[in-house]
């Protein structure tokens, strides 16, 4: 069976990439904000160019519960 097509106005966003601005836009209007420490690490992140996987992983490291 075939989808009913969106209604006249509403807006798909299908392929949208959520970039880093999208997603504090988004976080903001829910009241959160990255703390100084947090702003600093992605600063810094960016500034050694690290991939996503590699920043996942920092900061899975910094944060991961150990035994």
């Amino acid at each position: 069976m075939k989808k009913a097509p969106p209604p006249p106005g509403k807006i798909l966003v299908s392929g949208a990439k959520l970039t880093r601005s999208r997603a504090e836009k988004i976080s903001a209007v829910e009241g959160l904000r990255l703390s100084p420490k947090m702003a600093a690490r992605f600063k810094t992140f960016d500034q050694q160019g690290l991939t996503p996987e590699e920043r996942r992983a920092a900061i899975r490291a910094e944060f991961a519960k150990t035994r």
